[in-house]
């Protein structure tokens, strides 16, 4: 790898770390009281990031089954939102 491809990527590596300290931070739904909704939302974004790590590091198999975890919470997160919605009285 020449020292441009090296210096590019340590760029890229420093943007990337800069974006994730300065990104918003979102309440952690594991610390009590969290509704079933919530925790499958936060799951789903968690392994979205594993999987893009797993992606990254040519990882194809770990990167398909947290696809498949990141697909199962994000269900999850919105099936319980439209059965809640459907239990409420209408307008």
């Amino acid at each position: 790898m020449s020292n441009r491809n090296v210096a590019m990527r340590r760029v890229d590596v420093r943007r990337r770390v800069v974006e994730h300290v300065n990104a918003p931070r979102r309440e952690d739904p594991t610390s009590g009281g969290a509704n079933a909704p919530a925790v499958a939302s936060y799951i789903a974004d968690m392994t979205a990031q594993l999987e893009a790590m797993a992606m990254a590091a040519h990882l194809d198999l770990l990167a398909y089954f947290l696809a498949m975890a990141r697909a199962e919470g994000e269900s999850a997160s919105h099936v319980d939102i439209g059965a809640a919605s459907e239990d409420a009285p209408p307008d």
